[in-house]
């Protein structure tokens, strides 16, 4: 059987440890807060990034049906280095 006093300090250590395990979990969910924020603000740079390169690629597919340039021609250029002289 315990005493009173080994009780009461059984009981003041079990409280202790309730207090620890409250402290730990509002850690936890302050950091919980903390990557759901920043989770946020990546998914909004992400965005904004996929933006940027769809503005990027209808640029450059804007710019190269505009070229003057005629395309170039793997055929013809294989062609004139078998020509080449042995």
């Amino acid at each position: 059987m315990l005493t009173v006093q080994q009780a009461v300090f059984t009981v003041e250590s079990l409280i202790g440890k309730v207090q620890q395990q409250k402290q730990l979990i509002h850690q936890l969910v302050q950091e919980n807060e903390h990557l759901r924020h920043e989770n946020k603000q990546l998914r909004k740079e992400n965005e904004q990034l996929k933006y940027r390169v769809q503005e990027l690629e209808a640029r450059t597919k804007k710019n190269s049906s505009n070229s003057h340039l005629p395309p170039s021609s793997d055929r013809f250029a294989n062609t004139r280095s078998s020509r080449q002289p042995s």
